[in-house]
């Protein structure tokens, strides 16, 4: 059981006081931006005149945003118990008397050992910055930040307590605060918005789910879990939908015929939560395999829209939701989709979906592949050289 402490703890097993003066050096960084500046400076500023802070208390000083108004930074340390012994750890930290002036902003935190140039890991075992985004006034778990942590908003005050910490007190002797523009999650975005790629959103999971090039819980652009899918717009290709094959060749080419490794045959559609975000993994191993441009997952990594590079071709299961969001049916990943009508989900309307096949990700053997009906949400199988549509996604 974790005790918050904030003075001079006593060792009783020893007799020998304990004394954490000294530990924590904060130092405050302050992101110094604005229209004509487009790289991010800091400057260190040493507070009470550089004489050391305790845990438990409350430091004041201002930061670019905040103006003349002094912010008070607190951290604090828990003990936590463990088999044999135990450890106090860098638990929490609470910025308090924030201006609107930080209004939209990301607060950065980091801690350094007495030596080490690296930040120590917080939180997720590994994970050394925690970010805070200052949503006109709510404070919300930044990007990287959704998982490991939680958060208490209120006017002008958070506290980010790290659930499972990972920093004992003893190995950190600064904890650095750097604003910076905030940098967009899928936390900021709701189902049927624009996304950052200038297509929909069309799936949101606040507690995240794998993705990226390993499908993994770093996989997101800002790293951590992925919370929303969005998929490109109706003019992605054009103004009209692409027919193109799964893949193309011959048995000696070694694409259209051949079993490509890493993704999982399915002999029924894995319409499962773990189908979420594997569509990028996917999609680089059909690409590794020597599909190009003329074929699906080419043509899907090809498109670029928002300047953004991770587009690409969806699983069977993040198929099934994009076409439960285009039919205005309630989502669910292991309902396959039916009911409802064409392009009537929220933000669905200028999807331009036709009531025709799209490629999935997801491979049935070495020549057939899975494909999702929008007309009536029914799954099946085909051989992979025939040409149908597709619609690359993004996760983030």
């Amino acid at each position: 059981m974790a005790d918050i402490y904030f003075d001079d703890p006593v060792e009783e097993s020893t007799g020998k006081r304990r004394n954490f003066k000294g530990v924590l050096a904060l130092v405050l960084l302050m992101v110094l931006g604005g229209s004509y500046i487009q790289t991010t400076l800091a400057a260190n500023i040493n507070l009470n005149s550089g004489s050391s802070v305790e845990f438990g208390q409350g430091v004041a000083a201002t930061t670019a945003c905040s103006g003349a108004t002094n912010l008070t930074i607190t951290p604090a340390s828990s003990f936590v118990n463990a088999s044999g012994g135990g450890a106090h750890y860098f638990s929490s930290v609470t910025v308090a008397n924030i201006p609107s002036g930080c209004h939209g902003k990301d607060f950065i935190i980091n801690a350094y050992g007495n030596s080490n140039a690296a930040p120590l890991a917080l939180f997720n075992s590994t994970s050394t910055s925690a970010i805070v985004f200052n949503n006109a006034g709510t404070f919300q778990r930044g990007a990287g930040t959704d998982t490991g942590t939680s958060i208490t908003s209120s006017s002008g005050t958070f506290t980010l307590t790290f659930t499972t910490p990972v920093a004992t007190s003893g190995s950190v002797f600064k904890v650095t605060i750097q604003s910076s523009n905030h940098a967009v999650s899928g936390a900021d975005y709701n189902i049927g918005e624009v996304g950052p790629g200038g297509g929909r959103i069309f799936y949101k999971n606040a507690a995240g789910f794998n993705c990226g090039t390993n499908y993994t819980a770093t996989g997101s652009p800002n790293g951590g879990l992925c919370t929303v899918l969005e998929v490109a717009p109706s003019n992605w290709h054009g103004g009209s939908e692409a027919l193109v094959p799964w893949a193309t060749g011959t048995a000696s080419s070694g694409n259209a015929v051949t079993d490509i490794t890493g993704i999982t045959n399915e002999s029924s559609a894995y319409n499962n939560a773990l189908g979420i975000g594997l569509g990028y993994k996917n999609t680089l191993l059909m690409i590794a395999q020597g599909n190009d441009v003329t074929t699906a997952a080419g043509r899907a990594r090809g498109y670029a829209g928002g300047s953004k590079g991770d587009w690409y071709l969806p699983s069977i299961a993040e198929l099934n939701l994009l076409c439960q969001w285009n039919r205005g049916v309630t989502q669910n990943v292991s309902t396959v989709c039916n009911g409802g009508t064409l392009n009537s989900g929220t933000g669905a309307s200028s999807s331009g979906f036709v009531q025709y096949t799209y490629w999935a990700s997801s491979e049935s053997d070495a020549g057939y592949a899975w494909y999702q009906y929008f007309d009536n949400g029914s799954q099946n199988i085909t051989t992979k050289s025939f040409s149908i549509y597709l619609r690359p996604v993004r996760a983030f």
